[in-house]
């Protein structure tokens, strides 16, 4: 058992409601959980299996007086994350490919600077995509939950890549771990992604609006904010032409921003059901028709709301709804939602 002390935290979340825990300690390379039950001795034990076994642990118990003594351990010593590693890769590659991968062909990269061009893109993205799962991971050992690693999705799209995923291995036990764990990694990644940003903005020169035929990226209130700090007041019919930092900035921000949508288990949903519990369900359904709407200017929107729709827009509860939030998941909720707000871009791609 590599780390005790946070598996010790992670099982006492994980069984609080089923046992009265009176002390934890860590002997032979397992934990052992002196314990009564709260609820009928056969259904407590059947849950804890269930959960532990998710979470990939296996318990042993013993009779002790007038309770219980379980031991916890690991069913199997953990191995190189082979799979985390290769979509890692593959990501990166699809990443710096993008322009041949959707075009088919590899004359984007025989323009002068092409190459440098698609690095600082890759590089400025994977950081932005690492901050926001490593957000998610950090704030997951700080409250106990076991997450893994991050998987990154390849994909042969504009950027290269669908984002990332990351799967809690223990259920949540309460809406303020939720909401942490949920809101940390859009507030990571918005930071880096702001940073990219303005490095973008401060060496963007100013051009003529795109011709006919062309795409240009839409404005949100936070872009057009730091256009009006960095580059000053735009003339009219002309844009700031970014360079590929500032594009991945760009995209970090858009990610995170459809991330944040208050639906299902994405970002967003975590940390709505954290502030409102149950009536995250209703809030949910809500969106789902100004996502319809806005498909009429871009048929993306659609798409993305089918796939909710598919997965669920209702947020699965924790363990112990009723315990109360703290002042500071609630200020990380709020923070949430102010960055989906400032970040909203109703139309992403525009085509003249």
């Amino acid at each position: 058992m590599k780390d005790p002390e946070l598996i010790s935290k992670s099982v006492y979340y994980q069984l609080s409601d089923l046992f009265d825990i009176s002390a934890i300690y860590y002997h032979g390379g397992r934990l052992i959980l002196r314990a009564r039950p709260h609820l009928e001795k056969s259904e407590a034990i059947s849950t804890m299996h269930k959960r532990l076994g998710i979470a990939g642990y296996s318990a042993s118990i013993r009779e002790d007086g007038d309770g219980l003594l379980i031991g916890v351990k690991e069913v199997a010593a953990r191995k190189i994350p082979i799979l985390n590693i290769v979509l890692f890769a593959v990501t990166l590659v699809t990443m710096f490919l993008a322009p041949a991968l959707l075009t088919f062909s590899f004359d984007y990269f025989r323009h002068p600077g092409a190459i440098v061009a698609r690095i600082e893109f890759t590089l400025a993205l994977i950081i932005i995509l690492l901050c926001h799962e490593f957000g998610h991971y950090l704030a997951g050992r700080r409250r106990g939950v076991l997450m893994s690693l991050p998987y990154f999705i390849p994909a042969p799209n504009i950027v290269g890549t669908f984002g990332a995923i990351i799967r809690s291995r223990s259920p949540f036990t309460n809406r303020r771990d939720l909401l942490e764990v949920g809101a940390a990694g859009p507030i990571a990644g918005f930071l880096i992604s702001i940073i990219a940003l303005a490095i973008g903005l401060y060496t963007a020169q100013v051009i003529p609006v795109a011709t006919e035929g062309m795409m240009s990226l839409g404005d949100s209130l936070l872009i057009k904010f730091l256009s009006w700090i960095i580059i000053g007041p735009i003339p009219a019919g002309f844009q700031p032409a970014l360079p590929e930092v500032g594009i991945a900035g760009w995209f970090g921000m858009l990610l995170t921003m459809i991330n944040l949508l208050p639906l299902g288990q994405l970002d967003g949903g975590h940390v709505i059901y954290g502030l409102i519990g149950q009536n995250q369900h209703n809030l949910g359904k809500f969106f789902i028709l100004p996502l319809a709407i806005l498909g009429f200017w871009w048929p993306g929107w659609w798409i993305f709301g089918v796939l909710v729709l598919f997965f669920g827009i209702k947020h699965p509860p924790t363990i112990n709804d009723s315990m109360p939030l703290s002042p500071a998941a609630r200020i990380m909720g709020y923070a949430a939602i102010l960055i989906f707000i400032i970040s909203f871009v109703p139309v992403p791609f525009i085509f003249d």
